[in-house]
């Protein structure tokens, strides 16, 4: 079970829509807090309209064992989103071994580089710190492609993707 740190990026789905904000999954024992003022540009007049099921790729701005969590969609030094807020389409790899989630957020990362080189379309990755990766490509065949390669990745290690791997997978 993921254990909530203040700082870290996560994934979560919505799971209760109130009217100041959002109970929020991001696989700990307690749901966590959503404001709806904590998105890029909201007001009480302009805010998000997140529906229950929705994905939200959100950073943990308060994590206190004696406090509930806390989220935000945005970037507090500079007030924009960055990345952050509700995730539409794509698919969810869960579960992840959280070290491979950390590597993938690493500059320079060696597993971010393998799969830049292996697929020749381009691809978006919200990879969070509770062992949560959404993955979207132009077309779903892709997005499979990229899916299944990142699980094949958790499971067998990063050097089981090899060039054979890369070959039989579809464009």
């Amino acid at each position: 079970q993921y254990l909530a740190r203040t700082g870290d990026s996560v994934i979560g789905q919505v799971i209760f829509r109130g009217s100041e904000g959002y109970r929020v999954d991001i696989g700990t024992a307690t749901t966590a807090n959503l404001d709806a003022l904590a998105f890029e540009g909201a007001t009480k007049r302009n805010k998000p309209n997140l529906k229950v099921g929705s994905l939200v790729y959100a950073r943990i701005s308060l994590a206190h064992k004696d406090m509930e969590t806390e989220l935000e969609c945005l970037n507090p030094t500079t007030g924009k989103a960055e990345g952050y807020g509700e995730l539409k389409g794509g698919i969810l790899a869960d579960n992840l071994d959280i070290n491979k989630c950390k590597s993938l957020l690493e500059k320079n990362s060696p597993f971010m580089n393998t799969l830049m080189q292996g697929f020749g379309f381009p691809f978006e990755l919200a990879t969070a710190m509770n062992g949560k990766i959404w993955i979207s490509a132009p077309s779903t065949s892709q997005t499979i492609s990229v899916y299944r390669t990142i699980m094949k990745a958790d499971k067998d290690g990063l050097e089981s993707l090899n060039d054979e791997w890369f070959a039989d997978i579809e464009d």
